[in-house]
């Protein structure tokens, strides 16, 4: 659940509609205001350490360290991100308000904590990890009560029941639902295993990225993450570093000790994306890091504000060689931050970025392809309404045009499943070619794994619709029965198509029959009566007739079916009647004459 910052997107779409720029200045804002409340707190946690200048200050310091990581590009950049920025916040501003309450004793900061973290749990999930985070950062920098501490728990309790009564009442469980589908469940095909030797692999990534931002990418689906086993270095290494780091917090934990606490904090904010505790859907993302990378950037403050300070006994050099180091540091994170912010700007220039970095994912070349179908879309209707364009955008169509088939075939090749690249597939093929033959193969493939999937059957809709090609249409109706003989859309078209172009009304009507079983509807009705009238069962007509005035009771064509059905069983007043109904809805109608 993202409750809140929906309900920011439909504010700002209430007063400036579809304005990306409004969007994405309230996310620079409110992740200003995250520097500005992360600075604020870090000064009451740390004040035991003393500084001569507060810009070399070690609050001030781990929050441009912070603020300045390229590893953050995403949520800021993504106007969805949203979500995990006022998260934080709302965790932050709950931290704020336990640490007032324990300065001053008011109980209205209790009553703030308990609105700003359920703000925070109804904007993401993420919230939650601060029920540890902020006892902890009590106990680590204050000197108070450890039952004074722990009381303040209480109303961050009483907002996460809150939140999980809400979240039941609407999505009727709090208990994950696992998706049966790889894009949604990346293990799905690996062992346990495969899977915790993933996840550590996984966690590794975590690190290097903190350490060495690049390259960066929106996608970690599969197989851009490959499905590792344990006789992998790639997941044992993590594995013993985590293990080193975890044991290296709790020896730190009584002795209250600065990197115990960074590691602490980077574990447990992290621990509930990290697919231990819960699964995310996916095998990581950028995203995720968001909150955790705080207790990295307070680590390395650390050793350059207190730990190089211990080791230098000349102030003076102390500060040359901070500033030296973080300038340094500052600069490589703006160098990759601002050349990684241009590949934001669409989905056309992320996509066609990240493809290049993520070749290997299914999700990545899907979106990728996608995105190109649609460009080489938009640029044919641009070279329509204005011909001094078409040579230079047909170059860029067939361009497009064959990367997109280029990139669909890559995703296929990864998830031969994967019924997104395969509908992208079937509607490149019609779009560019108007192959029906291609498309409707694609298509088939994906009704093999989804008979029911409502894309595949509106699609064909629409590109029957312009075809009078009856029999390649029964054809492929008769197809789709094969794979789903519960198909409401193909029952139906198979009966409609026999009656009104093969005059084979005992097929039409015996598939109409079949559809409206599956699922009674106003247009099967109103066929089935016409057909069952040409069939000369006129009382089975006026009855299926009679049906679909229960569904639609001013239409005036089936009024006149009925009608015809009663003149045609010699009733002339009941025809009438019908008659004269049907031609006050419709005075044009004159078939009862």
């Amino acid at each position: 659940m993202a409750g809140i910052s929906l309900v920011t997107f439909a504010i700002e779409y209430s007063f400036f509609k579809e304005t990306p720029a409004i969007s994405h200045f309230i996310n620079i804002m409110l992740y200003a205001c995250t520097g500005i409340l992360i600075y604020i707190i870090l000064k009451r946690l740390l004040m035991r350490y003393k500084y001569d200048r507060w810009y070399f200050s070690l609050p001030f310091v781990a929050t441009i360290l912070y603020i300045a990581h390229p590893i953050h590009t995403e949520v800021v950049a993504n106007i969805k991100g949203r979500d995990e920025i006022m998260s934080l916040l709302g965790s932050l501003l709950s931290l704020l308000v336990t640490l007032k309450y324990l300065e001053t004793g008011k109980s209205k900061y209790l009553v703030y904590s308990f609105i700003y973290f359920f703000l925070g749990m109804m904007s993401k999930e993420n919230t939650v990890t601060f029920l540890a985070i902020t006892p902890i950062s009590v106990y680590f920098f204050t000197n108070h009560d450890l039952k004074k501490n722990l009381f303040t728990l209480l109303p961050m309790g009483l907002a996460l029941l809150l939140y999980l009564v809400i979240r039941q009442s609407i999505l009727g469980s709090l208990a994950p639902d696992i998706p049966k589908e790889l894009m949604n469940n990346p293990f799905l095909y690996a062992t346990i295993s495969e899977k915790f030797a993933t996840i550590f692999y996984t966690l590794w990534i975590y690190i290097r990225l903190l350490v060495f931002p690049h390259p960066l990418t929106f996608d970690y689906y599969p197989f851009h993450i490959p499905i590792i086993g344990w006789g992998d270095i790639r997941a044992f290494l993590p594995f013993i570093l985590y293990l080193a780091i975890t044991g290296f917090a709790v020896w730190g934990f009584r002795r209250k000790n600065m990197y115990a606490y960074c590691i602490s904090f980077y574990i447990i904010t992290l621990s509930i994306a990290s697919n231990i505790v819960l699964p995310v859907g996916t095998f990581m993302n950028e995203r995720f890091i968001y909150v955790s990378s705080l207790g990295f950037s307070l680590m390395i403050a650390y050793i350059l504000v207190v730990e190089l300070a211990g080791k230098m006994k000349d102030a003076g050099k102390h500060r040359i060689l901070m500033a030296s180091v973080l300038l340094v540091i500052l600069c490589l994170y703006a160098g990759k931050t601002i050349a990684r912010n241009p590949d934001w700007m669409s989905d056309l220039t992320l996509f066609s970025h990240d493809v290049k970095i993520s070749g290997d994912s299914a999700k990545s070349t899907c979106s990728a392809g996608g995105k190109m179908i649609e460009e080489s879309q938009r640029l044919k209707e641009e070279a329509d309404k204005n011909p001094a364009l078409k040579e230079e955008n047909d170059k860029k169509i067939r361009e497009y045009r064959q990367l997109s088939m280029q990139y669909l075939h890559q995703s296929l090749k990864i998830y031969p499943n994967y019924v997104n690249s395969l509908l992208l597939m079937g509607n490149a093929f019609f779009e560019f070619d108007k192959n029906y033959d291609s498309t409707m193969f694609y298509y088939k493939k994906i009704l093999k794994i989804d008979p029911n999937n409502n894309l595949v059957y509106g699609n064909i809709s629409k590109i029957f619709a312009g075809s009078k090609d009856v029999d390649l249409k029964i054809r492929t109706y008769e197809d789709i029965l094969q794979l789903n003989p519960n198909s409401y859309d193909a029952n139906y078209n198979l009966g409609s198509l026999y009656g009104r172009f093969k005059n084979n009304i005992p097929a039409a009507i015996n598939f109409l029959e079949k559809a409206i079983k599956i699922k009674p509807s106003l247009e099967a009705y109103k066929d089935l009566g016409v057909a069952y009238g040409f069939a000369g069962q006129f009382e089975m007509s006026i009855k299926m007739s009679e049906n679909a005035l229960l569904m639609n009771a001013n239409d005036a064509d089936v009024m006149m079916n009925i009608g015809m059905n009663y003149r045609a069983l010699g009733n002339l007043a009941k025809a009438n009647e019908y008659f004269n109904r049907a031609r006050q809805i419709n005075p044009k109608l004159q078939a009862g004459n």
